[in-house]
């Protein structure tokens, strides 16, 4: 029987050196956007945000005024085709894009937020096989709940993101309508979670709201998003208790790149409170990828088992699955 065992194992290790299967990359959070779906006080405020990293990464100086005109151009995709391009340059199988809603803290937008959405669909629609669009409008508009169920019933979108920072809370009546509606057609939802940049509310991103929405939609996966940033911990602990809570860490490649002793403690404390199988890896781009490349965050994620700091260890299961396999999972994606 030892023999047996012994050879067995051989074989595991053999296999998994000659014959293993390329790692299913899945990106569970990230958005396309275009100058005219976002209010103009979002992009001269996010600009401002942008000056320090923009000359502390890059080694330029530029002012808002220079950012809104010559690095934001940069990110608009309005049909996904940059973003396919990008998915297939770093080997990202699967991206999960988000719709956003602004328009009731910052002003509405040229193109409306029905508009945005159906938008969303097509891109779906054009590459079934590379992008879930999940939909998004704040629950306080009227005939929310009429635009969600459109999304879901005649354009098939895979999901539901909401923004709280817009000024409401996870657990408020009026996100609980579009909250059963998720439920009704089985949908997982996304919540913004953790400190968000101007000139958006971070007191509504709590993650600790979340622990409502977990007991009353047992059914429904919930997805935290960016690891809760300055409330990881609260959410951690959070994650250990509420088994649909699923957490994603998109938006922490630039920490991952200039401190990667301080993610790996975080994503390893993460990992041991949500358990291996309810983490997700994403990119939260386009914002970030001109700082980190897609390909580079992925590697420092397979890199983690070789390369991870004394004392901590991440095993190969655990990369594939955050990378890939449980959002395969949780997302249906076959």
């Amino acid at each position: 029987k030892a023999k047996l065992l012994e050879d067995k194992q051989l074989w595991k290790i053999l296999k998994n050196c000659f014959w293993r299967e390329e790692i299913l990359i899945i990106d569970a959070h990230c958005h396309i956007v275009d100058k005219d779906w976002y209010p103009e006080r979002w992009w001269t405020e996010l600009a401002k945000v942008f000056v320090a990293p923009v000359k502390h990464l890059l080694g330029v100086e530029m002012t808002p005024k220079q950012i809104v005109e010559d690095i934001m151009p940069n990110f608009y995709d309005p049909t996904g085709e940059k973003l396919i391009a990008e998915m297939d340059k770093s080997g990202i199988d699967v991206t999960v894009i988000c719709a956003q809603d602004y328009g009731l803290l910052l002003g509405d937008p040229k193109v409306s937020i029905e508009e945005q959405n159906q938008i969303f669909a097509e891109v779906q629609k054009k590459y079934p096989k590379r992008i879930l669009a999940f939909a998004s409008v704040d629950p306080r508009r009227p005939g929310a709940d009429k635009l969600i169920r459109r999304c879901f019933e005649e354009w098939k979108m895979s999901g539901l993101k909401l923004h709280p920072s817009t000024g409401f809370y996870p657990n408020s009546k009026k996100v609980y309508k579009l909250l059963d509606i998720a439920n009704e057609y089985k949908k997982p939802v996304l919540f913004h979670t953790g400190q968000i940049v101007q000139p958006l509310r971070s007191k509504y991103c709590n993650p600790m709201f979340l622990d409502d929405v977990c007991l009353d939609y047992p059914d429904l996966w919930i997805q935290a998003a960016h690891m809760g940033f300055g409330w990881r911990y609260e959410l951690y602990h959070l994650g250990s208790c509420k088994t649909n809570l699923v957490v994603d860490f998109s938006g922490w490649q630039v920490l991952a790149q200039t401190n990667y002793n301080r993610f790996c403690y975080a994503l390893r404390e993460c990992l041991d409170e949500f358990t291996a199988e309810r983490v997700l890896w994403g990119t939260d781009n386009p914002y970030l990828r001109t700082a980190v490349p897609d390909r580079d965050w992925i590697q420092m994620i397979k890199d983690l088992p070789t390369k991870a700091p004394e004392g901590i260890t991440f095993t190969q299961e655990e990369v594939e699955a955050m990378l890939g396999g449980n959002a395969q999972r949780i997302f249906g994606i076959k």
